[in-house]
């Protein structure tokens, strides 16, 4: 799988509760990300037909 590199702006405390949740459950930062995003994009075509 090839990767993108992304840069962001999040506000400070939101990102540094982030960290420590991945941190505390031993996981990376830009996996997580990468689970929720797929997580909210997984049913995008379910959505359109839905909202017809």
């Amino acid at each position: 799988m090839v990767k993108t590199k992304v840069s962001m702006t999040i506000d400070k405390d939101v990102f540094e509760t982030f960290r420590q949740y991945c941190t505390e459950n031993g996981m990376k930062i830009s996996t997580k990300v990468e689970v929720l995003m797929k997580e909210c994009t997984k049913n995008l075509s379910l959505k359109g037909f839905m909202k017809k």
